[in-house]
């Protein structure tokens, strides 16, 4: 797709189990638009930040079934002068230039759906991201066709983000100092409309803020107007009616909206309510009007797609488990407020310390204990939401810390069982039996996830392009100054010899 999305990257259109080989060039100046800042990150982490540079940068396939050398790790970033991260990777170096790299993707999903790319390099992802380095990245199969679904003009992707301008209209980059910023933009446009016809559209929402959670509702001018949710994060889902969602930082949405339902002249406004940042405690700059759709425009045609009510989608088959399904806990920790963020309690850069054998299947617990939510992501694979069980955070924050500071001991650790203050309760209504890279690990809460951890194999005819194992991925908070504060940790896929393998087989994502 040709057309660009304002300042943000291009949208790439692929095609589901088509694999796609993307070179990417970076010709970024050596000075960082938001330079200033970067200044202060080196005084601040010096031993985290690449030495004497001020622009470095790293494409990750965010929601892609990637293997780890194309997947766009933290240190594997390069730069305009061909400055080389650690872990950096190509595939084919003989056609990559030093300021290049090329990655393979296998587009190999259970449906279509909407991914993205965007910048991941270690320490400074918040600001790269903040300044444009995002795209869409829709896969379409073509047996949607027979789904009679919105398409073509009628279907629409919006990337919706929050920036902040200066009095002249340049970016502003102010989340160091502000919870969130100012000013809607959707499609790298402040305030936008989109004139539309009296019909159905598809609308595939994706929520780039670096940390606003967004929770959306279609206000008429004198109601709220239905609509129906159709996949998530990964795909599609059973069809759902709602008047209102919610959407954390890197989660997407695929949206039924029927314009056919209101009078022609009509304004229906994209609405933000009810969503403070940080969510759901935070207190900054309110934004309650997102973008416009007037149905202006009159019907090029009937309005053929099948109502929402009755779409046949591709079904989502439940992820089973039982007692002996292995389970694996994160707590989301910070000593004190003026620490860093951490998943319990260790930082990025120390070795791994989860790994997990090649084709099996895990149930992972976020024990979020903070006054916030974090929107958690894991690389490589996608997951069922199962369930959120409430628990006295302060109370199991104050344990936990002790416990850290007397050295972590193994046998002595908290169990966080022992301060639940009630029953699990369901996923939301969005997350019941939906396809996640992205959940919200809610304060005060455990957010429990169940996903299956196989690996891509090679792309044909492309050496070197499948997974060898072992093989590190990452989980982080896509409040993405959150993960550059360091709540970011690697995990591995081991063979079943619980150390090495080889160039693995396809496997289901």
């Amino acid at each position: 797709m040709p057309i660009g999305m304002g300042y943000f990257g291009p949208t790439i259109v692929a095609t589901k189990d088509h694999p796609t080989v993307v070179k990417y060039r970076t010709e970024l100046p050596t000075t960082h638009l938001f330079q200033g800042r970067v200044d202060q990150l080196h005084h601040d982490s010096p031993d985290m930040l690449p030495e004497n540079l001020s622009v470095w940068n790293v494409v990750h396939h965010h929601g892609g079934f990637t293997p780890p050398q194309s997947d766009g790790l933290p240190l594997q970033w390069f730069t305009s002068e061909g400055v080389h991260g650690p872990d950096y990777a190509t595939l084919d170096p003989r056609r990559a230039a030093p300021n290049e790299a090329i990655y393979g993707y296998t587009n190999h999903e259970h449906t279509s759906c909407m991914l993205w790319y965007h910048d991941h390099a270690i320490g400074i992802t918040s600001l790269n991201v903040y300044a444009g380095l995002a795209g869409a990245y829709l896969i379409h199969d073509p047996a949607d066709r027979r789904l009679g679904l919105p398409q073509d003009e009628f279907e629409v992707p919006l990337i919706l983000a929050d920036r902040t301008f200066q009095p002249d209209g340049s970016l502003a980059y102010t989340l160091d100092k502000e919870f969130g910023a100012d000013t809607p933009v959707v499609n790298g446009k402040a305030y936008p409309f989109l004139e539309v016809q009296p019909r159905r559209y598809r609308l595939r929402i994706l929520n780039a803020s670096n940390t606003r959670t967004w929770r959306l509702r279609f206000n008429t001018g004198t109601k709220t107007l239905p609509f129906w949710l159709i996949g998530t994060d990964d795909g599609y889902r059973s069809p759902l009616q709602l008047e209102s969602i919610l959407i954390g930082s890197a989660e997407r949405i695929d949206l039924i909206v029927d314009f056919s339902r209101v009078p022609m002249g009509t304004n229906v406004t994209l609405e933000n309510f009810d969503a403070p940042v940080y969510f759901p405690n935070g207190n900054g700059a309110e934004i309650p009007e997102v973008m416009q759709f007037r149905v202006t425009e009159r019907l090029s045609g009937a309005d053929r797609t099948t109502p929402p009510r009755t779409l046949a989608l591709p079904p989502v088959m439940r992820i089973r488990h039982t007692s002996e399904t292995p389970r694996r806990q994160f707590v989301v920790y910070q000593r004190t407020a003026d620490d860093p963020l951490q998943f319990n309690a260790l930082p990025f850069m120390a070795p791994s310390a989860d790994f997990i054998e090649v084709g099996s299947t895990e149930i992972w617990e976020y024990i979020n204990p903070q006054p916030v939510a974090h929107p958690v992501h894991v690389h490589l694979v996608n997951f069922q939401v199962l369930e959120r069980q409430p628990f006295d955070g302060p109370a199991f924050q104050k344990v936990y810390k002790q416990w850290v500071d007397n050295g972590s001991n193994p046998a002595d650790k908290p169990e966080v069982a022992d301060y639940f203050t009630g029953p699990p309760t369901p996923p939301d209504p969005d997350e019941e039996m939906a396809r996640k890279d992205t959940v919200r690990a809610y304060q005060g809460m455990v957010t429990r996830i169940i996903h299956q951890f196989d690996v891509p194999g090679t792309i044909a005819s492309i050496p070197h392009s499948g997974t060898e194992l072992p093989a590190t991925y990452i989980h982080h908070c896509h409040i993405l100054e959150h993960e550059c504060d360091d709540l970011m940790r690697p995990w591995t896929i081991v063979g079943h010899d619980g150390h090495h393998g080889h160039d693995s087989g396809g496997g289901g994502h």
